[in-house]
């Protein structure tokens, strides 16, 4: 199934579980990927660049998280709707369900859910990305987690994304390296859309689901079984 929707993007920006944002280190992840994936261990024990981006208070609760989670054509619609600025990424999600991701002419990868335990979500990520008119190939380990926050009637999210990036070539590393200290603005310009996407998702649902219901529906992206689902939760 190819599309042209952020299916990957929403899922990673949300694909969250239960505990606060200090719940892993570096040793565990590490020990993770040794377990798993022996080749990448080195992705998060030596990462060439380190990124961090927190998203407070997202509207929505832990249910209405795992729905989006699990159920990547509701995510995928909703991207459609709410964050059209993605549009240009096509998305297939294969047999396997790894996803493959491509922004043609900027990046492309494949996303592989490697650990999913209460508390935090795993990926590995392998392909290329262009900046300054370079081309890095490597692999991306990124860890999500989050809590949920409850003040009165009022229920959020605080979610942390964490990504280790390693490239292949050392080489190339070293310029990575110094296009992060000179340009970090052009680095972190994606992960920035990318938490602006799960940002306006959740204050959309939050301030009107019943026009996401219907926006929804009118789609046709979505079956009358999830679409009934999300009627409930949401």
């Amino acid at each position: 199934m190819t599309v042209n929707r952020p299916f990957l993007i929403i899922t990673l920006g949300l694909a969250l579980a239960c505990v606060p944002a200090a719940a892993f280190s570096t040793e565990d992840i590490s020990s993770l990927l040794e377990t798993k994936r022996p080749a990448s261990a080195a992705v998060v024990a030596k990462p060439f660049i380190f990124r961090e981006a927190k998203l407070p208070r997202l509207l929505i609760n832990k249910e209405q998280l795992e729905f989006l989670v699990d159920h990547p054509d509701v995510a995928l619609a909703l991207a459609h709707l709410y964050a059209p600025f993605l549009d240009n990424y096509s998305v297939n999600v294969l047999p396997d369900h790894t996803v493959r991701i491509e922004d043609p002419g900027t990046l492309a990868g494949d996303a592989e859910l490697i650990d999913v335990r209460p508390g935090r979500r795993v990926y590995l990520i392998a392909g290329y990305y262009n900046l300054l008119k370079m081309r890095f190939n490597g692999e991306i380990a990124l860890i999500t987690v989050y809590a949920e926050q409850r003040e009165d009637a009022a229920v959020s999210v605080d979610a942390t994304v964490t990504a280790y990036i390693k490239i292949k070539s050392a080489f190339a590393g070293a310029l990575a390296r110094l296009a992060d200290f000179l340009f970090p603005k052009k680095v972190d310009e994606r992960l920035e859309r990318f938490v602006h996407a799960a940002e306006d998702i959740s204050v959309a649902i939050r301030k009107d689901p019943k026009d996401a219901y219907r926006k929804l529906k009118a789609s046709g992206e979505v079956d009358a079984g999830e679409l009934e689902e999300f009627g409930r939760i949401f």
